[in-house]
């Protein structure tokens, strides 16, 4: 009955549903950034009944992503996948129903980590650029790398500040806020890594 109640999940509920739902950002080609460790660029591929990451060597289906989320019994994560997808696998669901506000704190503690990471990252970018392009000269013509260092360094270094510093409150309202600004830096990141591995291309 058990693995009935297994292959039932995987034939009810989208994967990539799923993987959304408990918090990861899934990009067209079925990428994710791994959620069970540190990565800038997303090695965690969703496929339809499995997923992998290439990047940690994680694997597995449905119950295994939320046992491995949240650490739980592959039976517990069963019944929490069947409670918040309405499934009704079970005579009785969750003893304790999932706690919403439980699951918004592992996304926003997921969040706050990527975003420190990605934020670090970049500083460090714009601190060599600052240093290697700054114009030795007043008649030197004035680089974007350099620019980009000067006008980017001040705001980057103050969310970076409230990410590691910050109180629950900040962190909260980062969390609201910010998700934008920190997309546009990964995306800035990605085309300095892509433009970085291919000379012929110059970064802006």
């Amino acid at each position: 009955m058990t693995s009935n109640i297994f292959q039932d999940i995987k034939d009810r509920v989208d994967l990539k549903d799923l993987v959304r739902y408990y918090g990861l950002e899934v990009d067209r080609g079925g990428f994710a950034c791994c959620p069970f460790h540190n990565e800038r660029n997303p090695s965690f591929k969703v496929y339809e009944d499995h997923y992998h990451c290439f990047g940690c060597g994680e694997h597995g289906d449905h119950v295994d992503f939320v046992q491995k989320l949240y650490g739980l019994s592959n039976i517990e994560a069963a019944k929490r996948i069947s409670h918040d997808f309405g499934l009704r696998l079970f005579d009785t669901e969750l003893a304790t129903p999932v706690d919403p506000y439980l699951k918004q704190k592992n996304d926003m503690n997921r969040w706050l980590k990527n975003a420190r990471e990605t934020i670090l990252a970049y500083l460090d970018i714009l601190e060599h650029w600052e240093k290697v392009y700054a114009p030795r000269s007043p008649i030197d013509p004035v680089s974007e790398r350099f620019l980009e260092s000067v006008h980017q360094k001040g705001y980057a270094s103050a969310i970076l500040d409230e990410l590691t510093y910050g109180s629950d409150k900040e962190k909260k309202e980062l969390y609201k806020n910010a998700q934008d600004y920190v997309r546009r830096i990964k995306n800035r990141l990605d085309i300095i890594d892509m433009q970085s591995r291919d000379p012929k291309r110059r970064a802006i």
